[in-house]
Parts: structure tokens; sequence; C-alpha cells
């Protein structure tokens, strides 16, 4: 004679509340770190967070102009005379695997505001493979917007064109996959997505782009870094080329600090995916560098 299921289910609510605690019972697995110094690989994210609860972070990222491999190298300074980029980012941790981060970039004087939250935690033996991290942010340009004339028409070619306010707002949007294989090497990938709300005419509002990345350790504290990121769909011109960025990194706890060559001066997923980069395939980048300053907080002691 079979049980009705309003007999049975005492029993599966004891079972359910039962597994938890089976599960428990176990060691708990160690978890990898470091698969990369901070929260940035060179331009692209990295998977790591502000690590510590209620802790923060600093960040300066500059790109000097661009130069090639030519006597303008050295009557240029290596494009230290020439205009630069530099982006300020302040960073805070009010979770547990979870930060803010407030930027503000010198070119289009954009002010940008993210989220990231690491998801996923790569372990030791084969419990989780990878880790995971999302990421969200959403950038204001402030700078003037150019004088509109009256040959300026929206991209029905009718309506004149006009500015307004949703033309300062663009977003991104990206989940990152990282592994360290072993203490010297680590990789990630990521799927980004780009969305303005402000494109040329002829442009595309949304771009898709791949970056990937890998850290190479050389010393105890100094890594060499390499970054591609392809631009899958969105090319705002026909012979936009892939950013591309090379750096060698030295980091202690909590400062890093890194020399880079890089395609393009531009520093945020908004903008860094949808200009045009150096012609690098004819010796031509943009030097710059990256300091990143993390200032932990102490744990709060656990109340009596």
């Amino acid at each position: 004679m079979s049980r009705s299921p309003t007999r049975l289910l005492p029993a599966i609510m004891l079972a359910a509340a039962a597994f938890p605690l089976a599960a428990q019972d176990g060691p708990e697995p160690d978890l990898v770190t470091g698969t990369f110094a901070g929260t940035q690989v060179v331009n692209v994210h990295s998977v790591e967070v502000v690590p510590r609860k209620r802790s923060f972070g600093f960040m300066i990222q500059h790109r000097f102009g661009e130069v090639g491999a030519d006597k303008d190298a050295w009557s240029q300074f290596a494009g230290l005379d020439l205009p630069a980029n530099i982006r300020f980012a302040f960073q805070y941790a009010p979770l547990r695997d979870m930060h803010v981060e407030l930027g503000r970039s010198k070119n289009g004087k954009v002010w940008d505001l993210g989220l990231k939250a690491r998801i996923l935690k790569q372990t030791e033996g084969s419990g989780m493979p990878v880790s995971m991290t999302v990421l969200g942010n959403a950038g204001f340009m402030s700078e003037a917007f150019p004088k509109v004339s009256d040959r300026d028409f929206f991209a029905d070619g009718v309506t004149p064109f006009a500015y307004t306010f949703a033309h300062r707002f663009s977003y991104s949007a990206q989940v990152i996959f990282g592994r360290r294989f072993t203490r010297w090497f680590s990789a990630q990938l990521a799927p980004v997505f780009v969305y303005r709300n402000l494109v040329p005419v002829g442009g595309s509002n949304t771009s898709l782009a791949l970056a990937g990345a890998a850290r190479f350790k050389v010393t105890t504290k100094g890594s060499i870094l390499v970054e591609t990121s392809p631009v899958l769909a969105g090319r705002q011109t026909a012979g936009q080329r892939e950013p591309l960025a090379l750096a060698y990194e030295v980091a202690t706890l909590g400062h890093v600090f890194q020399l880079v060559l890089a395609s393009s001066q531009e520093i945020i997923d908004q903008r860094l995916y949808t200009t045009p980069s150096a012609r690098y395939d004819e010796g031509r980048f943009h030097l710059g560098f990256n300091i990143a300053r993390i200032l932990f907080v102490k744990p709060r002691p656990p109340r009596p």
C-alpha cells in the first residue's frame, strides 16, 4: 500500500535539512589565492577584488602620447611630451568578495561607477577548477559637447541632430573566468559587453569583445603580463585593431606597480574597445604605468 504525499512530507523535509549538515562534515577545500596581483591585469579587469571587507583600494592608470620606434621617440621623450590620459579610481569593499569603484578619466572627462563581485573561487585539488567574477560599470561623460551644425542629422538623415543628457552615458558588463595553473602562471578570459548611447554616424551602439590575459611570474615579486582583446562585434572602423598591452609588474603585499606598453591611450572599457588603437604593426605604442594600493582594515572583533 503506497504512502500518501502528506505522510512523506516530514521525511523529505528532514532529509533536506540533514543534507547540508552532512556536506559540512568533510574538511573545507583550500582556496587558490593570488591568481593576479591586483584588481587590474593591465587594461582589463582581473578576477581579483579588494580582498577584505571594509578595506579600501586606490589606483592610478597613466598613458602617455603615441610614439613610434623612430626619431620621434626621442624628440617626444617616449611620448611624455605629448598629451596623456590618466584615470584615478577609489575602491571600497562593503562586503566580502565584493567592491564598488569610482573612477575619473581625463579623456572625455568621464566619471565611472562600477560594482565587482567574485562568485566562484578556485580550490586546490579536484574541487572548483576556476574563479569567476562579474563586473558592471556605468560611465558619465562630463566633457562639453561639440557644436552642432545645420548639416548634422540623426541616423534617419532627416531629423536635425541635438544632444541630450542621455548621450553622456555608456555601460559595460563582463564575466571573468580565471585560473592559476601553477605558482608561476595564471590566465583568464572574459566576454565583454559595451553599450554607448552616443556613437558616430554609421557606428554601432553595441560592441562585444573577448578579453584574454596571462601572468608569468619571473621572480618572487616580478611578473610579465600580456593581454589581447579581440573585438567580435561592433567595430567602429573596418581597420580597427585589437587592443594589446604588455607590462612588467612588481607586486608586494598591498602594493602593485606596472610599467606598461599599450596599443591604446584609453582605459575604461567603454572607450578601450570602441576607439582605434595605435598602429602597433608599424611599431607605434603608448608608454604608461599603473599604480595600485590596497589599504587593509582589520576585521572587527566578534561581539561577546
